[in-house]
């Protein structure tokens, strides 16, 4: 059997889109944006290439739907509607590349993880909990403030439809706002924004009733966490609770994912993965068992809306596996996309290895401040070599 005849490579759908693979573009920070919030030159080519290389979906690096809530001076913005046709380029770019990819455009919050880029912004989360990694307590939002903050991620779906989109993602993982309102680690409100699962998620819930109402028939995903990774956080029993009521109030597909920022105090031994920054995407997971590893996760989740599975996915031999086997309709990367964009075609062509030929030692991550999100392995292997020792033990500097 050729590889052009697997499950990996056959149609999916997501609410009305039909996606001609289950390989997605995971979102991925792509330092794409001046501080203005206009494209980099550069950035439509990357998507071009991306595009180009066979994904059936892509969803953008996040965009900010409110000033206060940009995580980096060149993250996207979509908070106005000037923004509007900046991005637009972008889903024109993919959809004249290839008219059959899809494009969906995530949005976010950073809360509490705003970085030392904006060392004066405010920082805010549900509630003001101490961090053990970040040097900030975030600023307690009141409800008003909640009510706004509602309010600009809806908005900010309007805008993303109108800009030519497929769909949007409301990142409510990784320690992000909406996610710092799901786990009980963070939100410790006693309102209607707090304290039981249906308050917690009840943020999440307001934004997709009121953006349903405003963008129709518009697929709306969600990713979350399955894990936090922090004592007190969100767990596997939380998890399973958490896709139950993404269905209930209509959400089109969840994206699995796990880790906050805060769980890197935590060391090797009890993580149970070496912890470096971002969390969520892992190094040292060379061998196949570690790889793929949030899977054991959906063992025994029962979704009825489709799954898409990120984290270590490499090797499409497993993946193939993973998608007939297994509860995971969709298989998503983001680092392997960064190494090699052409990555789905390859293997669907049968050419070279099974594997994505991305390390994941995570030096991606020092290119994004510098403009567009590279390989620094494959574009510049002598900083790579130079920076690699240093960045694996200086990481926490991230975070000042």
């Amino acid at each position: 059997m050729t590889r052009e005849s697997y499950r990996l490579f056959s149609e999916g759908k997501i609410r009305n889109l039909t996606i001609t693979n289950r390989l997605v573009r995971s979102a991925t920070a792509e330092g794409g944006m001046t501080e203005e919030g206009r494209l980099i030159p550069g950035l439509l080519e990357f998507y071009e290439r991306l595009t180009a290389g066979g994904a059936g979906m892509i969803i953008t690096g996040h965009m900010a739907v409110m000033p206060q809530g940009r995580a980096g001076h060149n993250q996207g913005c979509i908070w106005d509607d000037e923004y509007i046709e900046d991005i637009a380029q972008m889903a024109d770019q993919v959809h004249r590349t290839d008219e059959s990819c899809r494009v969906i455009a995530q949005l976010s919050h950073c809360g509490r993880q705003k970085t030392a880029e904006d060392p004066t912004g405010d920082c805010t989360g549900p509630s003001a909990v101490p961090s053990p990694i970040l040097e900030r307590t975030a600023r307690e939002l009141s409800n008003d403030e909640i009510e706004e903050v509602i309010e600009c991620f809806v908005q900010a779906m309007s805008r993303v439809k109108k800009a030519g989109f497929d769909g949007v993602q409301l990142h409510a993982a990784h320690g992000w706002l909406l996610s710092s309102f799901l786990s009980p680690y963070t939100n410790l409100r006693n309102d209607e924004f707090g304290g039981s699962l249906e308050n917690r998620m009840r943020i999440l819930a307001e934004i997709v009733t009121r953006g349903r109402a405003l963008v129709g028939d518009f697929p709306i995903l969600v990713k979350i966490n399955c894990d936090d990774f922090i004592l007190g956080g969100v767990d596997i029993n939380l998890f399973q609770q958490h896709v139950d009521e993404l269905a209930k109030f209509g959400v089109d597909a969840v994206e699995i994912s796990g880790g906050m920022w805060d769980c890197l105090a935590r060391d090797e031994d009890t993580l149970g993965f070496f912890p470096i920054i971002i969390p969520e995407s892992r190094v040292r997971i060379n061998k196949p068992e570690k790889q793929s590893y949030f899977l054991k996760y959906l063992k025994g989740i029962i979704s009825s809306i489709p799954i898409i599975l990120v984290g270590g996915n490499k090797n499409v031999e497993n993946l193939e596996d993973i998608v007939k086997n297994e509860k995971v309709d969709f298989i998503s990367m983001s680092r392997p996309f960064i190494s090699e964009p052409e990555l789905p075609n390859r293997w669907k062509r049968d050419e070279g290895s099974e594997k994505a030929d991305c390390t994941s030692c995570n030096m991606c991550i020092l290119t994004v401040r510098e403009g567009l999100t590279n390989c620094m392995l494959k574009n510049d292997k002598a900083r790579h070599k130079e920076n690699q020792k240093l960045f694996y033990e200086h990481w926490r500097e991230f975070f000042k």
